[in-house]
């Protein structure tokens, strides 16, 4: 079998399971917020930064392997690490037309350490109003032993585009 072709399998099984928690948990109950939706905008940015730009396959899938860490962080933490408020163009649909119109964006982080060894942040965003949903998860390092750390790049520190 061709290793590309195993890659690609595992690529689109993984997928699949982010998929289907997404589906079975379309809603999670935060301790600081309360409910906090799982949607696709959430999803598909699990997969591309934006319109224009794709992770990578190993990117998306360290970001679906994770995933079955946000209920527990989202159920348990009573206090959020970051967060970002600025204005920010969104695409609004009024009488079937879609144009962009300048709202409110805010951005909460909360970072956590889970097994003593994987260090994550969950990202929610809220546009203006509206409710909050669950925008990224982020690997950040991993601990190979004591005081041994390497150090996993997936994140560039804003929580827009991470």
């Amino acid at each position: 079998m061709n290793m590309r072709r195993v890659k690609e399998d595992e690529y689109v099984w993984a997928k699949k399971i982010a998929y289907d928690f997404f589906q079975e948990n379309p809603i999670i109950r935060s301790a600081v917020f309360g409910n906090i939706t799982l949607n696709a905008d959430g999803f598909t940015h699990l997969i591309a930064k934006d319109l224009r730009h794709k992770r990578n396959q190993k990117n998306q899938m360290k970001r679906f392997e994770l995933l079955k860490y946000l209920k527990p962080v989202l159920e348990g933490m009573k206090y959020y690490q970051e967060y970002l408020e600025r204005k920010q163009a969104v695409k609004v649909k009024r009488n079937k037309t879609i144009f962009l119109e300048f709202r409110v964006v805010k951005y909460w982080a909360f970072v956590a350490v889970i097994k003593d060894r994987i260090r994550i942040k969950v990202i929610l965003k809220k546009i203006g109003d509206g409710t909050i949903i669950f925008w990224s998860i982020v690997p950040s390092w991993k601990l190979r032993g004591y005081k041994e750390f390497r150090k996993v790049v997936l994140s560039n520190g804003n929580l827009e585009e991470d």
